[in-house]
């Protein structure tokens, strides 16, 4: 009898039939077209070492160096652009889920998902005093971006998932004063999952829309940067805080955002989590126009 005729046969084809049916099914389900893939430009990679593989957060130093935190562990890296290694480590706490790092001068504030900031006094020293910051939420939000916002003189926060009203049409931008040192009750800023410009996404006007990894402030047009890691993408809005523009990114170059910073000039990185292939940190242009790279 014919291999083709046999039970074998069917029984292989009837696997086959079924992997391809699971996989149409779940590509229907999480595929999304790539708004403005040729606008977006990598001018340069560095890939991360296995230490930050779980890179979380990023913030930029000088033309040589970055601080970066991995989402793991409570140690700054400083990690050089030149030689690509890690030259220190600057440990600051117990290990746990570190999301977001932001300068302001040589001190370091960094998020801990559960709703703390752990202000690292000066990170150019061997053994730097910490203070810990209770924000008095809980662990439901699982916060994620943080950004020192200069003209206000507060840290921006960005989180996840649960809103204070556990309303599911918005997410929001909190403030952390940094005079008072406490977290404000106003939000600056309201995600919402109707917003006109998510409408071309599968999960428009539902939570899954938008989940904020990463929050930045361009240093020369004052736009502020939301990276969602989940489903690649960067929202930007102006320095009124109303929306200008959002990249879907192609999940192949940006695997997953979770840090971002700029150099005074202007430039922008953005750092991805490592998958099946390593992490790293992008230099990325929005357009055609040429630029050097750092």
């Amino acid at each position: 009898m014919s291999y083709f005729k046999s039970l074998p046969f069917y029984v292989t084809m009837g696997i086959l039939l079924f992997v391809t049916a699971v996989y149409f099914l779940f590509r229907s389900k999480y595929e999304i077209n790539h708004v403005n893939p040729s606008e977006v430009n990598v001018v340069n990679k560095w890939e991360m070492s296995d230490t930050l593989h779980e890179v979380s957060g990023i913030a930029y130093l000088d033309k040589t160096s970055m601080a970066a935190i991995q989402d793991e562990k409570g140690s700054i890296f400083i990690y050089n652009l030149i030689t690509k290694n890690i030259d220190r480590e600057i440990k600051f706490a117990e290990n746990g889920d570190y999301e977001g790092i932001a300068m302001v001068g040589n001190k370091a504030y960094v998020l801990r998902s559960d709703a703390y900031i752990f202000e690292v006094e000066d990170i150019t020293k061997e053994e730097p005093q910490v203070t810990k910051h209770e924000l008095g939420l809980t662990d439901e939000y699982d916060f994620e971006g943080i950004t020192y916002d200069k003209k206000f003189n507060r840290l921006l926060l960005a989180y996840k998932d649960e809103n204070p009203q556990k309303d599911k049409d918005y997410k929001e931008i909190l403030q952390f004063d940094l005079e008072q040192k406490k977290l404000l009750k106003e939000p600056v800023y309201k995600i919402t999952y109707n917003n006109p410009l998510f409408k071309e996404l599968r999960h428009f006007n539902t939570d899954k829309v938008f989940k904020p990894s990463e929050i930045g402030i361009h240093p020369k047009t004052g736009d502020i940067y939301i990276l969602d890691g989940k489903t690649p993408k960067l929202l930007i809005l102006d320095s009124n805080w109303q929306e200008k523009q959002l990249y879907v990114f192609d999940p192949k170059v940006f695997n997953q955002p979770e840090g971002l910073t700029f150099s005074p000039e202007g430039k922008i990185y953005i750092a991805n989590e490592g998958g099946f292939s390593a992490a790293n940190i992008l230099h990325v242009v929005f357009g055609s126009s040429p630029v050097s790279a750092p």
